[in-house]
């Protein structure tokens, strides 16, 4: 007897973003999947991903990378994140002040791609939490926002325009990491502190915070405050 079940059975989707192209977009079980990723530009870093499952990465002259795994039993999602890797210049927005990003952000003009927050709680040094946010604009360019909020005083918003290895590096961590995973562990608390990351995928925000992580969790809390700190530093405000 013949099984027709890898070509009637159930199909599940490929939802392949951002230049990838391939044969087909829904598969059965147990089937094999290829995709191609052609356009490659100059000067850029690429990275890749995959929520779930293993993919094979190889490269040709004819279609540039080539990806291939077996298809699972649930849809999968595949993304790429790209950072020009040409030195960043943010005196080519000179025009622009920071009254203007700000503007950008509180009009709901441009869109969250990423966002850390960090906050402590009972302690001698008063409650308070400090926020970094991504931001990008309808141009492609990206905008950070520090938030701050200590003690009785009111939350404060500052914001620059920063390079787009940020994002790229923050979500290289999440990916290094497998932070997506930790909601479906019974993860670790912390006492007097909590952390939040969320960023965009999709058409969907996927939260991570300090309540459901490993036990090395918040080293990579640290290492995501990292990046977006050293972005403050080199491309914030000076006053």
């Amino acid at each position: 007897m013949i099984s027709l079940g890898g070509c009637f059975g159930k199909q599940y989707k490929v939802i392949a973003e951002g230049g990838f192209t391939q044969k087909k977009k829904t598969y059965a079980a147990g089937q094999k999947v290829t995709l191609y990723y052609e356009f490659i530009a100059t000067d850029t870093d690429y990275s890749f991903y995959s929520n779930d499952v293993d993919m094979k990465q190889s490269y040709d002259n004819d279609h540039g990378y080539v990806f291939t795994f077996t298809m699972p039993a649930h849809d999968v999602l595949i993304q790429v994140y790209s950072k020009n890797s040409m030195v960043y210049d943010p005196e080519a927005n000179r025009e622009e002040t920071e009254e203007d990003w700000i503007a950008l952000i509180n009009n709901r003009a441009c869109e969250m791609v990423f966002d850390y927050y960090e906050a402590t709680v009972a302690t001698v040094g008063g409650d308070g939490h400090d926020e970094f946010v991504l931001y990008r604009r309808p141009n492609g360019s990206m905008i950070l926002a520090k938030y701050s909020q200590w003690g009785d005083a009111e939350e404060s918003c500052r914001a620059c325009l920063v390079s787009d290895s940020a994002l790229y590096d923050c979500l290289k961590i999440v990916d290094d990491n497998k932070m997506r995973k930790w909601n479906e562990m019974d993860g670790v608390g912390i006492t007097g502190a909590a952390y939040v990351v969320k960023f965009r995928e999709a058409d969907r925000t996927v939260r991570v915070s300090s309540d459901n992580m490993p036990e090395d969790g918040q080293r990579v809390f640290g290492e995501i405050e990292q990046v977006l700190s050293k972005a403050w530093r080199i491309y914030g405000p000076k006053r």
